[in-house]
């Protein structure tokens, strides 16, 4: 591996810092067309959409990578070209059943939801939003990591952030939620474009494509494979569905649009660490396996990762009374609480997706179903119970606990491995233990009375962290690179 993990997390922060600046755009505008209300019935619109990409595509995008790699690393573009094309093949068919039963059942769930009135007539664009989803994300995404073209991936994304923010934007403030959503397959459709034309000029990706085909005998191992990712997001992605339209029923849209506004900055640092996280290890530790020279790859990626995340989930907690109205609009500042709380658990999540991701690279596959599911099935259990109580506060106890319990379970078994440091679990504990001491003490503070501008000595220590990460990307960004093998 000749890439360092400095330079792919610049990079991937890049991307993160691109989506996060036109995320900002595109929130501020939806938040003040649509208002809390409408936010709440626009966060269930995407998170439909997000399910179906995630049923469309049975995450092929992975098995692409992980059977293909070593192939293409081999020169046999055959074997590649096939394993791709019969992928595609799969993806489009799923999209051709989801637009089926979408016609079919769709104002029914759509109702069952509780959002029948306000969605009424909106199901065609959601759909075809779905099909560039799921070719953009499995297909093209796949292939992307197959000829280990990381900026390839960067580049894109941005294209899309800014495609999505402009025609999101412009929708929701000239027609409201209705123009919103009729602007959802925007984006996906400019992702998927810009692929063909950065990748269609890749001469791996070239030979890739020329060599597609439908091999029935690539439909086992495609399927096994896949059929353990998708069972994870897929099923993440309908508990989830299940959680926030049980806020949304039980504690009404303001709420839920409260705890959108949580979710969605962090999604935001969740991306400044996965992304580097992926582009990093995947291209290479898909072939490689889980070796000792891989491990010493994972430790370092782990422990930046890890000061990335302590840094923006600290952040957010104490700033909240400022991000908050400068993300949405001072409408939402009861969610503030709700973020502070949110983030000890956010934490714990994050460095459990760098586990369970790890566990991907290298073909683990049962290891991360576990800790997937596990984590979805906690959270939907203990959210479930304490949603009709505490609102969206109780879905926020819910993802702390099942972050929490998923992270001991999964660094129990990555010990066991031998993929953990003793020096690295002891960091991880530290800054754990710190974050869930800052954000309970502001909790209380703020309980009490106390003024936003009293919070901010509570970022001294997010401070510091964030310093060393900057100086070391920096430092990554004025190296001049390896070659990659």
């Amino acid at each position: 591996m000749t890439k360092s993990v400095g330079r792919s997390m610049a990079s991937g922060g890049v991307l993160s810092l691109a989506r996060l600046l036109t995320g900002f755009v595109r929130v501020k505008v939806v938040a003040l067309a649509l208002g809390v209300s409408g936010v709440g019935v626009y966060a269930l619109m995407v998170q439909l959409y997000l399910t179906g990409v995630a049923v469309a595509s049975m995450s092929l995008a992975v098995p692409i990578i992980n059977l293909g790699r070593k192939p293409v690393v081999a020169g046999d573009y055959g074997e590649a070209g096939s394993i791709a094309g019969t992928a595609l093949a799969i993806v489009l068919l799923n999209c051709l059943a989801l637009t089926a039963l979408a016609a079919a059942f769709g104002p029914a769930l759509l109702g069952h939801l509780g959002i029948g009135a306000q969605a009424a007539g909106l199901l065609l664009p959601l759909a075809i939003a779905v099909l560039f989803g799921a070719l953009s994300g499995a297909f093209w995404e796949g292939l992307s990591y197959l000829s280990d073209r990381f900026d390839a991936y960067v580049r894109v994304g941005i294209v899309a952030a800014v495609a999505e923010m402009i025609f999101i934007a412009a929708g929701a403030w000239a027609f409201g939620l209705r123009g919103a959503i009729l602007a959802m397959p925007l984006g996906p459709a400019a992702m998927f474009v810009t692929y063909a034309l950065i990748l269609g000029r890749d001469p791996t990706t070239r030979r890739v494509l020329s060599h597609l085909s439908v091999r029935l005998a690539r439909l086992s191992p495609l399927l096994t494979y896949s059929a353990m990712m998708f069972a994870a997001v897929a099923l993440t992605n309908v508990g989830l569905t299940l959680l926030r339209s049980r806020v949304l029923i039980e504690a009404g849209a303001a709420a839920n649009g409260y705890l959108q506004t949580v979710t969605s900055l962090a999604a935001y640092v969740l991306a400044f660490v996965m992304t580097g996280f992926w582009g990093h290890m995947h291209a290479r530790a898909a072939a490689a396996g889980d070796t000792e020279a891989v491990r010493s790859e994972l430790d370092g990626a782990l422990r930046l990762g890890l000061l990335i995340a302590f840094t923006g989930c600290g952040t957010a907690a104490v700033l909240g009374d400022f991000l908050i109205p400068l993300f949405y609009s001072g409408e939402f500042l009861p969610a503030a609480q709700l973020l502070t709380a949110y983030m000890p658990g956010e934490l714990c999540f994050q460095l459990l997706s760098m586990l369970i991701a790890y566990q991907l690279t290298v073909s683990l596959r049962r290891a991360y179903l576990a800790l997937s599911l596990g984590y979805i099935i906690l959270l939907v259990v203990n959210g479930v119970a304490l949603i009709p109580r505490m609102g969206a506060f109780g879905y926020v106890v819910a993802h702390n606990l099942a972050a929490f319990a998923m992270l001991a379970i999964g660094v129990a078994f990555a010990w066991r491995r031998g993929q953990l440091s003793r020096g690295f679990l002891s960091l991880a504990a530290l800054l754990i233990l710190a974050l869930a001491t800052v954000a309970a003490a502001v909790f209380m503070l703020r309980a009490g009375g106390a003024s936003a501008w009293a919070l901010l000595p509570a970022l001294i220590p997010f401070t510091i962290s964030g310093g060393l990460v900057l100086a070391r990307l920096l430092r990554e960004l004025k190296s001049r690179p390896s070659p990659q093998s």
